[in-house]
């Protein structure tokens, strides 16, 4: 089986425990990354919203540098992956694509977009939670400021995507207005099946289908389940796959099959009972398979539709 996850927030949490990216007590290590064939990973850069801007660009370069320190202590095992060249090398080991969560780091400065660009960023999540410079999160009624046009204007002209999940529903039809190149949600799920402020409308996603983009499926139990609204509450194994699965079978028949994918969110959430690790992400495909999925539809899944996306627009 290959792997190909749109989002976890392994970075910040090595960085912050001083944790070592070969073998640690997180979601995310090369250890658990053996269990699969070809693999790749986007790690998203992220810092405490409490913090100021200024406070958060300078977290950016000290996170991101540590995880290049342990990319290079296991060169072996894993390579920093910014280009198209690296991602579709007959390579098996892990293919690390960096990401920022939250725009808020670049405060009112177009530049740092540049400068974000130059140390490997690929992908930008434009919000996480309340108001920035550029835009509002999901739990604000903001959309993009004047400035955060311009920020979508400079990021698509510097090859970043830009990734919709956390944004506001103001912000993300914004964005779709002026979008002139495929953007993303890397980890939002169907509000159709969960009616949480996170969670994708059917219009939203087809418009991300619209534009060439794609979506993955996070293991975050509000934004699966209102029985799992408790963050702390972890449903047994098979509640998990089951919620999980109904997601993925709603974004499927809405016309996804080719750009539904993982966004797992592992480290940035409570773990679900059986989907601790990314080794366990594994069981997800054996229990479509045992409900009826076929081998390929599986692949798509796991790996396919977001290598065939990042191929494309890396």
């Amino acid at each position: 089986m290959n792997y190909f996850d749109l989002h976890c927030d392994t970075a910040y949490e090595m960085y912050t425990q001083k944790l070592p990216l070969a073998q640690n007590t997180l979601a995310v290590d090369l250890d658990g990354f053996d269990a699969y064939d070809r693999k790749a990973q986007i790690f998203a850069v992220w810092s405490e919203n409490t913090k100021s801007a200024g406070d958060v660009y300078g977290d950016f370069f000290a996170i991101l540098d540590y995880l290049k320190q342990q990319i290079a202590q296991n060169e072996d095992r894993a390579v920093l992956c910014t280009d198209r060249e690296t991602l579709v090398s007959d390579d098996r080991r892990l293919k690390v694509i960096p990401s920022v969560e939250g725009s808020r780091l670049i405060e009112n400065d177009l530049d740092r977009l540049d400068i974000l660009r130059e140390h490997g960023v690929r992908v930008l999540t434009l919000a996480w939670g309340g108001e920035c410079a550029v835009c509002g999160a999901y739990d604000t009624d903001v959309g993009l400021t004047d400035f955060g046009y311009k920020a979508v204007e400079r990021c698509e002209a510097l090859g970043i995507l830009l990734d919709v999940s956390h944004l506001s529903e103001k912000g993300f039809w914004d964005l779709a207005n002026v979008a002139k190149k495929p953007f993303i949600a890397s980890h939002s799920n169907a509000q159709s099946i969960c009616n949480h402020a996170r969670n994708l409308s059917d219009t939203q996603l087809r418009t991300i289908l619209s534009h060439g983009g794609i979506a993955g499926v996070n293991l975050v139990g509000k934004h699966l389940s209102r029985t799992f609204e408790d963050a702390d509450m972890i449903p047994d194994k098979e509640a998990a796959l089951d919620a999980v699965s109904k997601h993925i079978v709603h974004f499927m028949e809405k016309g996804c099959a080719k750009s539904i994918c993982l966004g797992c969110d592992l480290d940035g959430t409570h773990p679900l009972a059986g989907l601790e690790r990314v080794r366990d992400i594994a069981a997800l495909g054996s229990y479509m398979k045992a409900h009826g999925a076929d081998d390929n539809l599986i692949d798509d899944l796991f790996y396919g539709n977001a290598y065939r996306f990042f191929e494309k627009n890396l």
